[in-house]
This record gives structure tokens, sequence and C-alpha cells, in this order.
């Protein structure tokens, strides 16, 4: 099968990749979103005293987000990002009672 007709009018780079070749920018913001999520988790519990309970939480969080990362449904992905964000504030609003890590910097009071 002959590939689509590419107006002239593109550049050579833009002729050499098809929009049905590689992800859409989409793709690129929900990833940098699962990013940004991942690395503020990850930051956080870096503040964790207790290097066993830091390795632990660190396990779980990296193993819920290897869990999930070959999902391609959009919608799965931006409900799993939502659960995410929601089970890191639980879980820093538990961190922060029990005195383990200080208060986040951008905390409403």
């Amino acid at each position: 099968m002959k590939p689509p007709a590419v107006p002239t009018s593109l550049s050579r780079a833009a002729r050499k990749i098809s929009v049905k070749d590689g992800p859409n920018l989409e793709y690129f913001l929900t990833r940098a979103r699962v990013l940004s999520l991942y690395r503020e988790i990850q930051r956080t519990l870096k503040g964790i005293k207790d290097p066993r309970d830091r390795q632990e939480l660190q396990h779980w969080a990296r193993s819920d987000f290897e869990r999930f990362r070959h999902e391609t449904n959009p919608d799965k992905i931006k409900s799993l990002i939502s659960q995410g964000k929601h089970q890191f504030h639980a879980l820093q609003t538990n961190l922060t009672l029990s005195s383990t890590i200080p208060p986040p910097k951008n905390s409403k009071k």
C-alpha cells in the first residue's frame, strides 16, 4: 500500500513523521502529568527519616506506577492520575500528622 501524499509545503522533517506514526500532544501532556506526580511523591518520601519506612513507601509508589505503565486508554490514565493524586495527598496528610515529614510548602491553612 502506498503512503498518503504529503503536501510539498511541509518541511522535510514534518514529511518524515506522519500524524499516525507517533504520539500526539495529549500523550506528551499526560506523560508530563504522570512524571510530575511521580517526582512529587518521591521528593516527599525523601523527607521520611526512617530508611525502612522510606524504602517501603518508595517501593509501593513505584510498583503502582509500573503496574499501569503500559496503559493506553486516555480516560483510564486520567482516572489513575486523579486516584494517584488523591492517595498522595492522603499519604502526605498522614505523614504530616505523624510528624514524619514537615508540612508541604504549598499547604493551605
